[in-house]
């Protein structure tokens, strides 16, 4: 069942605040475990919470929009080029950190906790991705787009995501560190919001994020810190790309509405 176009922003942001709340009790759930965040336990207090979000995020889906309608529609697939650039980067952060971990022999705890990490990131990047650049997003569009409403939605989603991981406060991070999160993420999502419309499919982005991720934690098992090193060169990366994306994707609106006969 769908819902009238009126009624889908208002219910885009209760599916994302109930995403950040059931998120954030689960951070509060860690402190009570006796962990914080980052820590390397911290997958196995979090995996039933993310299988309930994906669930809960499905729900939605089906039940207000339709899958086409949040963001599985069909891939454009001459616009993967603008992923060329952070996928790069994300194939040189797999070279270290697969040559860190093959220092462990392959009976070794570590690689089984190395494919537990794999699964549990999957449920990250699809979770995230669906309730931000699937539903959120989609559910500000409307169906008749105009430039401000494109960037308004985009806008929407990068700071939904953005807060999301404000919750990580309440599962130990020093507050610092999540202001810094508060940045990053943010940046993270002014680039994949247009980067959904321009794929108008979100499946590309749901395997880069989930692969950004298990990379990151990857560093918890072979302590490797390599990896994070070089994340200065994703800000330009990510900041240059989301420039060039952003003016396509209003460009693209504006010669839509352009075309629009009159009244």
């Amino acid at each position: 069942m769908t819902v009238q176009s009126g009624n889908k922003p208002l219910i885009g942001v209760i599916a994302a605040l109930v995403y950040i709340a059931i998120m954030g009790g689960g951070m509060v759930y860690l402190g009570f475990r006796g962990l914080t965040y980052g820590a390397p336990e911290m997958c196995s207090v979090l995996w039933p919470i993310l299988i309930l979000l994906n669930i809960i995020n499905f729900a939605f889906v089906m039940r207000f929009f339709g899958w086409k309608n949040a963001g599985f529609g069909k891939l454009d697939g001459t616009q993967l080029i603008w992923l060329l650039p952070l996928v790069t980067l994300l194939v040189y952060k797999w070279y270290v950190s697969l040559g860190a971990m093959s220092a462990f022999p392959f009976d070794s705890p570590k690689w089984t906790t190395f494919a537990f990490f794999g699964f549990v990131t999957l449920l990250v990047g699809t979770g995230e991705e669906l309730a931000f650049r699937g539903i959120l997003l989609h559910s500000f569009l409307g169906n008749q787009s105009s430039r401000s409403r494109v960037a308004l939605a985009m806008f929407v989603s990068a700071v939904g995501f953005a807060l999301l991981h404000s919750v990580n406060y309440f599962g130990g991070e020093a507050l610092d560190d999540m202001l810094g999160q508060l940045v990053y993420t943010f940046r993270w999502g002014m680039l994949f919001a247009p980067l959904m419309l321009r794929l108008k499919n979100i499946i590309p982005l749901m395997i880069v994020h989930w692969q950004w991720d298990f990379v990151q934690f990857s560093t918890l098992i072979s302590e490797d810190m390599a990896i994070v090193a070089h994340d200065n060169l994703q800000a330009p990366i990510e900041i240059i790309t989301a420039i060039i994306v952003w003016y396509l994707v209003l460009r693209d609106v504006g010669k839509k509405d352009m075309s629009k006969p009159r009244a």
